[in-house]
């Protein structure tokens, strides 16, 4: 090996050390991902929930093993009603990945599904993701209601999505996140129906905007030859614009409506023409002057991505690495704002969120809820800078404001 060779692996394992500490300085403010769930029926009595999960691999703590790098992550699905536990599971996964600059991507990332059986009834579905080398996690609850599918005379699940790839599904998406870059997307639809009714009915599926508009109508006639069938259907997500919509899915029979489910999706465009990029430059004005913010708002589409690159390049604590680490920490902070400081407005627009986005999560925290003679209220210390803010909720309706530093 050369001088030069193995310079460059110094180089490049001081890079890795240094964003591994870098994670690790901001495990407080919890692992980043995205979940979504259906409910689906191998046996005619035993509902399954299929969950999936994905994780952006810069989320993830990984190590070097010989020429590879590795990271393991602990998933737990539990369910539970009435404050008592009902099923779930927990699964141990490691990432193998051979390419270092993919462990810093928040593009790319692992999805898995995990099933966890259960019965009908109403219960909230607790996913946890934990990065298992620095105990980093993300939790998120779901309100889940199972029907008693066995006693139902015609049922059809919520549609779940899935990627196509050269005419074949490749797994589950995330509902909520569809992006048209994919090279195609089926809708997989479950149909339970009493032996007795088996004939042939019409599946009317729709995708309705949200100004009631319906961008997509599908027609066609399904045969119920057995009591358990399937429904794949081509999603033509190229066809739709970015937006929420509500997918509708009908069954009918004589102009009757037998079985109906519905699904709430977003369909994303890339960043630079999506309604994000100017969500997220908005978001940015606690570090823009009004020169930066105004070129960033005002530049041309074909110019945005260079603009934005511009700027964010300037505060790029590592050039070497594909990602830029300040910006990600900046729109993590943003997301987390957005997440709990919510009230009338945005959490990053309020006085906590404009704080935390700032200067990161405070070294400590006081609550005074309840003191007497004074609204509730919130002192946070920075220790290393020698600050505290304190915010207190004179409104009574959970909007902290800043009335002192």
């Amino acid at each position: 090996m050369s001088y030069k060779n193995r310079l460059d692996k110094k180089i490049l394992l001081i890079i890795f050390f240094l964003l591994s500490y870098i994670c690790c300085l901001f495990a407080k403010q919890g692992l980043f991902f995205k979940s979504d769930y259906t409910i689906f029926v191998d046996d005619i009595k035993k509902p399954n929930i299929y969950i999936t999960v994905y994780i952006p691999y810069n989320q993830l703590n990984f190590t070097i093993a010989d020429t590879l790098y590795k990271a393991s992550v602990d998933v737990s699905a539990i369910l539970y009603s009435g404050g008592d536990q009902k099923g779930g599971d927990i699964w141990r996964k490691t990432i193998v990945l051979d390419d270092f600059e993919k462990t810093n991507s928040n593009k790319e990332g692992v999805i898995w599904i995990f099933k966890i059986a259960t019965s009908a009834g109403k219960f909230d579905l607790h996913i946890n993701v934990k990065d298992a080398k620095t105990a980093q996690e993300g939790k998120r609850v779901e309100k889940i209601e199972v029907k008693d599918i066995a006693n139902e005379s015609f049922w059809v699940s919520k549609p779940a999505f899935l990627l196509g790839m050269g005419g074949v599904e490749k797994g589950m998406l995330i509902s909520w996140d569809l992006n048209v870059e994919f090279d195609s997307i089926y809708t997989l639809v479950e149909f339970v129906i009493d032996t007795a009714r088996c004939e042939e009915y019409l599946l009317t599926y729709r995708a309705t905007d949200e100004e009631g508009n319906i961008d997509l109508k599908i027609n066609r006639n399904i045969n119920m030859e057995s009591n358990i069938r399937w429904e794949l259907i081509s999603f033509p997500i190229k066809e739709l614009d970015e937006g929420r919509y509500s997918v509708r899915i009908e069954v009918t029979k004589d102009a009757l409506i037998v079985a109906s489910s519905q699904k709430i999706i977003n369909v994303n465009y890339p960043f630079f023409l999506s309604k994000m990029y100017t969500i997220r430059v908005e978001q940015m004005v606690y570090i823009t002057n009004d020169k930066e913010m105004k070129k960033l708002k005002e530049s041309k589409i074909e110019d945005r991505k260079k603009v934005w690159n511009e700027f964010w390049s300037k505060k790029d604590p590592i050039p070497e690495t594909p990602e830029n680490e300040t910006s990600n920490e900046y729109f993590k902070r943003v997301d987390y704002a957005n997440e709990h400081f919510r009230s009338y407005q945005s959490g990053w627009r309020s006085d906590r969120g404009r704080i935390y986005i700032i200067y990161g999560q405070p070294d400590d925290i006081e609550y005074h809820p309840f003191d007497m003679g004074s609204p509730p209220y919130q002192i946070w210390y920075y220790y290393n800078l020698g600050k505290k803010f304190i915010f207190a909720d004179l409104s009574l309706t959970g909007d902290y404001i800043q009335v002192r530093e």
